[in-house]
């Protein structure tokens, strides 16, 4: 094997890091876009 490369068990857990963290993003946008709608509604509701 090489420097680099993972066995099949090094393959999963990297796999799994990957999933984790990716769908953390996901999240944090869409609540991100929750919040921007939300506070878009309390500023025009002011006006």
């Amino acid at each position: 094997m090489g420097k680099y490369q993972l066995d099949y068990k090094g393959q999963k857990q990297v796999e799994r890091f990957h999933e984790k963290n990716s769908r953390v993003k996901g999240d944090q946008k869409a609540r991100v876009k929750a919040l921007k709608e939300r506070f878009i509604e309390k500023k025009t509701n002011k006006d």
